[in-house]
């Protein structure tokens, strides 16, 4: 009977603590309910995902409309859940045009983030964005054949900050002509996918006078000071190199306000000369962070890239180099001699996220 009487009181022990349990829980829940919407719409912020904008109904805000009624509501009132959006035609066109369209109107005026991978015609989604053209934001266009009729979708942003482009074939000169017109909130511009010369950064003026980051491809040495001379505020700078010539003599340029310059170095079509060239020709007295991405084998002009740093006197943070073919060929010591608390990182392997 003894061991009966244990194990009854074992029994009513642990039933009492999944009944605690039970209550504790229901009280978390009941505290749940009673969070007012502005504290719910705020928790529902941090439910979004960070650069997926594509919707679905198993992510939030899609998601948080499905769990109770309530919390419907909040997330339908919350503009903010409502920004960012992938417009990519996968339903039929009045269908896909109804739920994107819906999905902006809740963004009730916010400035938007939109990202358009592929749509039927640029007809149609102009019609689609017409009504929010003055919220957007941050633009993105991810679909080559949007991007060769991209002119007609710029017009009319006056509250644009970034600009991304995928590869153009045609009609380059009537899209660097739209991006020159764009207004002057603009900040970012990223056309890594379409190699300039000098004419066509010369050509993006006015725009490039309001620009703090810049992602570029550039096929002439003298385009990247043309560029520096026409970007005053830029602040990062990455840089792909596929110059099919260069000007030896290449006049000086400081650039004063330049903290990240990273750059995707091509040893095939830009030989080490015109490399060195460019640095000679460079002063970047607020530089912290150089990276430097060789994509081929081939001599790096080292001397030239501490003259510059030496030249500079800039406050270098970090140096990196990726991927590269032994950390030995990097002169880590002649570097340190030169700024002692660089912080100098030399990979093997390519970066998770190339330049490019």
């Amino acid at each position: 009977m003894d061991d009966i009487d244990i194990l009854h009181q074992q029994l009513v022990e642990r039933t009492e603590k999944i009944i605690e349990s039970i209550a504790f829980h229901k009280g978390l829940g009941s505290a749940l309910w009673r969070l007012p919407p502005e504290i719910l719409s705020q928790i529902f912020r941090y439910c979004l995902p960070e650069d997926d904008f594509s919707p679905a109904l198993n992510k939030a805000p899609l998601l948080l409309t499905r769990i109770c009624q309530p919390w419907r509501d909040v997330a339908m009132n919350t503009p903010s859940l409502w920004c960012k959006l992938q417009v990519e035609i996968n339903l039929e066109e009045e269908q896909a045009a109804f739920f994107h369209d819906s999905w902006l109107k809740r963004s009730q005026g916010y400035p938007l983030s939109l990202v358009l991978r592929c749509y039927p015609s640029t007809k149609l989604l102009r019609n689609l964005l017409q009504p929010y053209m003055h919220q957007i934001s941050s633009f993105s266009i991810g679909f080559p054949r949007l991007a060769n009729r991209a002119r007609h979708l710029l017009e009319g942003l006056s509250t644009l900050r970034e600009l991304v482009l995928p590869a153009v074939k045609y009609n380059i000169l009537d899209l660097i002509r739209s991006i020159s017109q764009l207004p002057s909130t603009m900040r970012v511009l990223d056309v890594m996918q379409i190699p300039l010369d000098i004419d066509d950064v010369s050509s993006l003026n006015p725009v490039l006078a309001h620009l703090t980051h810049v992602k570029i491809t550039l096929r002439h040495t003298g385009a990247l000071l043309q560029l520096l001379h026409l970007c005053p505020n830029l602040s990062s700078l990455t840089l792909y190199t596929e110059p099919y010539s260069y000007t030896k003599t290449l006049e000086p340029v400081t650039h004063a306000n330049i903290q990240s310059f990273r750059m995707d170095y091509n040893g095939v079509s830009m030989g080490t000369q015109a490399l060195a060239d460019m640095f000679d020709a460079l002063s970047l007295p607020n530089l912290r962070i150089f990276e430097a991405y060789c994509t081929r084998d081939g001599p790096w002009p080292h001397k030239q890239l501490k003259d510059l740093f030496a030249r500079s006197k800039c406050p270098l943070e970090s140096l990196i180099f990726s991927p590269w073919r032994t950390v030995e060929a990097v002169p880590q010591a002649e570097y340190l001699a030169l700024i002692p608390s660089l912080n100098i990182v030399v990979s093997l392997y390519p970066p998770l996220y190339p330049l490019r």
